[in-house]
């Protein structure tokens, strides 16, 4: 009888420490850093200068981008793809019809990560 006793307690461990624990590989923000907006500094150069603006994450062939592009009601719409080093990598859009990104750069995962209206 002590043994089952022991061995159902080492199985609800088990299953406790199973269904308890935190996925530790989730992303917590763009390039790996969390709040990027206020963590990477060249992002917040940037930002720091602009009023309207929306930061997105982009997924891409196995590597990440960080765009930052006008509001969505902004007159130019333009939107400028940062590799996480800060390195320009493409722009789409604005008045002048920017397309410098790969072909299939509409397959990329994008996702918001900050949005700033003032």
């Amino acid at each position: 009888m002590k043994n089952l006793s022991k061995i159902l307690f080492l199985c609800g461990i088990i299953i406790f420490t199973t269904f308890s624990c935190e996925e530790e590989d989730k992303e917590t923000g763009a390039c790996g850093i969390e709040n990027p907006q206020e963590n990477i500094e060249w992002l917040k150069y940037i930002l720091d200068r602009r009023f309207c603006t929306e930061v997105y994450q982009y997924k891409y062939k196995g590597q990440e981008f960080i765009s930052i592009s006008d509001c969505p009601t902004g007159m130019d719409a333009l939107e400028v793809i940062y590799t996480c080093e800060g390195e320009k990598y493409c722009e789409i859009g604005g008045f002048a019809g920017f397309n410098t990104c790969p072909e299939d750069w509409n397959e990329a995962e994008k996702n918001l990560i900050f949005k700033k209206d003032e």
